[in-house]
């Protein structure tokens, strides 16, 4: 993920709204903090998930192992 990724998502949890400046990292509550890492995990759960679909052409059909790999970790963000 890039700063400038990071940023976007931080201001998502502060404010609601990407882009929209400026605020103050200090005032950050513990909830807003949870909500950061949150998003940033979806991001990251996302992109591990988007790596198996990738793979799904070198799967093998009965067992579909990489759609399972996908499922399993976009799951994890249901829990």
């Amino acid at each position: 993920m890039t700063r400038e990724e990071i940023i976007l998502l931080v201001q998502e949890a502060v404010i609601g709204v990407p882009n929209e400046n400026p605020f103050d990292f200090r005032l950050l509550q513990i909830e807003t903090i949870e909500r950061f890492a949150a998003l940033v995990a979806a991001v990251e759960r996302e992109a591990c998930a988007k790596i198996c679909d990738g793979y799904k052409e070198y799967g093998d059909p009965i067992t579909n192992w990489s759609v399972d790999c996908a499922t399993a970790i976009r799951a994890r963000g249901t829990k």
